[in-house]
Formats: structure tokens, C-alpha cells, sequence
């Protein structure tokens, strides 16, 4: 099943797909109402499908529809950084565990929306993800259980603007050597006992902006994603594909990063992990994601393709 959430007579509408064109209103009106109902949740979209089929209740016509994220509540955003075997060949050293930021509900925007890009974020690229949706609290969940607890999966754009990252908000801090402990050098090459910097970098501003979290338009259930470790993932810019990829290619599986990010946050019913990046390039795009600048794209189409979970656009809208 596949629901989602659009703008309807200026209210927000829960809805499920009944053909690629068509949906229908479910009786609520946020996700997370759907979700915390559980199965008499389900069971009611599962019924609204039946009866718009049945020409009982009204289909509602996709076309132009006003699209949001399909959970526009979550309590927090999670993304999993760098979580991809192409990037990760070039790391000095490999991660021990998923690395996180998070994101506010602010950074949400929907399908057919633009990404608004400032002149201050400077050279920003595109990230194609899978997302994973909780379905219940979790905490300390083992990565055996992990999938129990996702509701379903959606798509991102997980838009990282690199040039405000290193410009604006990364810093390294020369400190004397009685400052410097050994965790502070041990992820990184240290050249000669003279090198006692530490460097910084904050993500708030270059992973959290605004319509730097674009989802949808679909939740997927979980129960017609037989294996999020083996999904397809494409990216496209101005009908060009810059990335194809798979989750198999992640550097930590699906169920490792959802039992990671269990023990540092309580993830509440509705909240989002993105689960890595898709990166490897194309022919014509061989550096993939991290050569696709989306300032040279104002006005343009990026898509997100995920196998089974759908297709999501958004307009490139650059600060004049």
C-alpha cells in the first residue's frame, strides 16, 4: 500500500494510492494518527481503496495535486552520513559505527516542490536516499529486531550544501599538545608531533536548511519491501541520470544503522532515518552525487528513483 499526504481545500489529507494517477481521502488527518491507529489504520486505507474502486467514494485526480511531505510531523530527521562502499574507499580509515545528523521538520518540503538553494550555500549537491519511517518507539532496538519497527519507506532528496559546510561552518583549532587526547587524532592521519589541530565541522546550516528534506510521495509499507539492502536507487538532473546505485552497496546494512541510531536517540512512531546516499556515477556522470552541482541547474528537474518506492521531483530554485 502506498499513502501519502497533499493539501486538500486548504486542509491537510491523508490519502492512498489507487492507481498511479488517482488517490483517495483516509479518515485522518495526519500520518501519524494513520501510523498510531496500527492495523485499523491500514485496514481503513485499505477500505477507501476499495470503495473508490467500487465508485463509492470520491477519487481524487493527482494531477497538480498541492504535495507535502508524507509525514509532515516527525518529532526529529536522522541521516545517516557517508553510509556508501564508493565513498567510503576513500576514507584514511574505515567508520566503526553509522555517523548521524539530524535535521528539523522545517527542512521538509514535498513532491513537485522546489529546492531552494541561497547564494550562501554555495557549490550544494543532491543525495538520493531511502527513507526508513518508525512505526513504534524505539530504543536499544538489537539489529535483528530493527525492521520490526519501521512502518514503511519513502524517498529523499538529502540536499548537502558542501560550499557552506567548509566555508561558514568548519573550523580547525590549533591547541597546544596537552590539549590534544588521543580520540581527537586517532580517525585521521596526524602529520608529525607538531600537528595539534582540531578540526570541526557543523552541519545545521548545510544538511538542515529549508527544502533541504524533500520526501516522498509515498510511504511504502514495509510489508511490500521484501529487502531494503537490495533497492535500486537512481538520481536524475534535468532528465539525466548523474547516480545508479543500490542499497546493497551500503558500507552499514539497513538494520545496523536503525539499531544505531536506537541507542543515541529515542526514535518516536513517524520519525525518519535517511539510510545512505546513493554515489556511484554514471558514463556521462562519473563522479556521481558528488559531481552534480545543482547550482548549474536553476530552474531544472532533480529525481529521486527508488525501486518499488517510486519517483520524486522537485525544481531547482536558486536565490537571484
Amino acid at each position: 500500500m502506498k499513502l501519502g499526504t497533499i493539501m486538500l481545500d486548504g486542509r491537510p489529507t491523508v490519502i492512498a494510492r489507487v492507481t498511479d494517477d488517482t488517490a483517495v481521502a483516509v479518515p485522518y488527518t495526519w500520518m501519524e494518527d494513520l501510523i498510531e491507529a496500527g492495523s485499523a489504520g491500514l485496514d481503513s486505507a485499505a477500505e477507501a481503496i476499495v470503495k473508490a474502486k467500487a465508485g463509492t467514494l470520491p477519487v481524487i485526480d493527482l494531477a497538480g495535486a498541492d504535495w507535502m511531505a508524507p509525514n509532515p510531523k516527525p518529532s526529529k530527521i536522522l541521516g545517516c552520513a557517508v553510509n556508501n562502499n564508493n565513498l567510503n574507499s576513500k576514507a584514511y580509515k574505515p567508520m566503526t559505527a553509522p555517523m548521524f545528523f539530524i535535521k528539523g521538520r522545517s527542512a521538509l518540503t514535498g513532491h513537485n516542490k522546489t529546492i531552494d538553494i541561497l547564494k550562501d550555500h554555495g557549490q550544494s549537491i543532491p543525495e538520493p536516499e531511502p527513507v526508513v519511517i518508525f512505526g513504534k518507539r524505539a530504543k536499544n532496538v538489537a539489529p535483528e529486531d530493527a525492521l520490526d519497527y519501521v512502518f514503511g519507506y519513502t524517498l529523499t532528496n538529502d540536499v548537502t550544501a558542501s560550499g557552506v559546510k567548509f566555508s561558514q561552518d568548519a573550523i580547525a583549532l590549533k591547541q597546544t599538545p596537552d590539549l590534544v587526547k588521543p580520540h581527537h587524532t586517532a580517525w585521521r592521519e596526524k602529520f608529525g608531533d607538531d600537528d595539534t589541530y582540531l578540526y570541526f565541522i557543523y552541519h545545521a546550516k548545510s544538511k538542515g536548511a529549508d527544502t533541504f528534506a524533500s520526501m516522498g510521495p509515498w510511504i511504502t509499507t514495509k510489508d511490500e519491501v521484501k529487502d531494503p539492502n537490495k533497492l535500486k536507487v537512481r538520481g536524475y538532473i534535468d532528465g539525466e541520470c548523474y547516480t545508479e546505485d543500490s542499497t546493497a552497496n551500503y558500507f552499514f546494512p539497513v538494520e545496523r544503522v536503525i539499531s544505531e541510531a536506537t541507542k543515541w536517540f529515542t526514535m518516536e512512531l513517524g520519525d525518519c532515518i535517511h539510510t545512505g546516499t546513493a554515489s556511484k556515477g554514471t558514463e556521462k556522470h562519473p563522479r556521481g552525487n558528488v559531481g552534480t552541482y545543482l547550482g548549474l541547474y536553476d530552474g531544472k528537474l532533480t529525481d529521486v528513483e527508488v525501486e518499488g518506492l517510486g519517483r520524486l521531483s522537485n525544481r531547482v530554485n536558486l536565490e537571484k
